[in-house]
């Protein structure tokens, strides 16, 4: 397939571990959600070689796009489909949690 696998998390703190919310993939114009957010300057990107696309944005603004599907390739007949959502994690995130959004080109 061509398109994206994205991981979203929340960076590691001290010498914790980083707690992944999300794992999913999803089509060619995949990218089209958090290239919105970065527009609006709602997110950052940090990087931009697909290995990984990394982005910086505040779980207020990632987090209900998850909840809402708007996250799905734009595609025609494509669906959002989530490999791995934590529901409880996600419930715990408070809107200003600065979130990693790491963005894996699968061409």
């Amino acid at each position: 397939m061509i398109g994206w696998w994205f991981v979203v998390t929340v960076p590691a703190a001290g010498d914790g571990e980083e707690v992944v919310l999300a794992k999913w993939e999803n089509g060619i114009r995949g990218l089209d959600w958090i290239a919105g957010l970065v527009a609006a300057g709602r997110a950052e990107q940090l990087g931009f070689n697909g290995y990984p696309n990394r982005y910086t944005a505040r779980a207020g603004d990632v987090l209900p796009l998850l909840a809402d599907g708007s996250v799905s390739d734009a595609g025609p007949g494509a669906e959002f489909r989530p490999r791995t959502l934590h529901p409880d994690r996600i419930a715990a995130c408070a809107a200003d949690t600065l979130l990693t959004v790491d963005a894996w080109d699968q061409s």
